[in-house]
């Protein structure tokens, strides 16, 4: 069962990506709003692509982690995880990343994303959970989803960032530069 939902999600998670990535090179190269621009002459590059396939590597590793216990501290999929274990571990997984341990920590790294219409898939969402800011931290996966390790007694799942408990406590957004790979 978790197979089939990890590659019904994976389907719908590389479209939104290829989807969301457009936008975001549309909204980036129109200079008012009333621009038209033409998507048949939309300009990829292959430095594009290859930021879009690391991206699929990233959201893969993360949706196999699916059903994966939450743990306090947790930093692994066999002692469990908590939310800022997740992103190191995927981050680490994928690119070689050490990023900081804590959610707080995750919220100065890397560079801020302006706007919930401009995020990415691979994208760090923080929001404020236990009374402070960016006390919790996921990863984007587009089309408003994300997934996290959410509280003791649940499982990493996916979740919406347009769910009422969520939209409330958005914090904002950051993006990180995979480029810095210690590889």
């Amino acid at each position: 069962m978790a197979s089939v939902l990890s590659t019904g999600w994976r389907q719908r998670v590389f479209r939104a990506m290829a989807c969301t990535a457009m936008a975001a090179t549309l909204l980036s190269t129109a200079a008012r709003a009333d621009e038209i621009v033409q998507i048949e002459e939309l300009p990829v590059t292959a430095a594009d692509l290859t930021a879009l396939d690391n991206m699929r590597g990233l959201i893969d590793s993360a949706l196999g982690y699916i059903g994966v216990p939450y743990r306090f501290g947790g930093s692994s999929p066999s002692a469990g995880f908590d939310c800022s274990g997740l992103v190191n571990y995927v981050y680490r997984k994928t690119f070689g990343l050490v990023l900081p341990r804590t959610a707080r920590d995750l919220a100065t790294t890397g560079s801020p994303v302006a706007d919930v219409a401009l995020l990415l898939p691979g994208d760090l969402v923080f929001f404020n959970t236990r009374g402070f800011l960016n006390s919790h931290v996921g990863i984007y996966l587009g089309d408003f989803k994300f997934i996290h390790a959410p509280r003791t007694g649940s499982t990493v799942r996916i979740s919406d960032l347009r769910n009422a408990y969520f939209k409330a406590r958005f914090n904002g957004a950051r993006r990180i530069d995979t480029e810095r790979s210690s590889r």
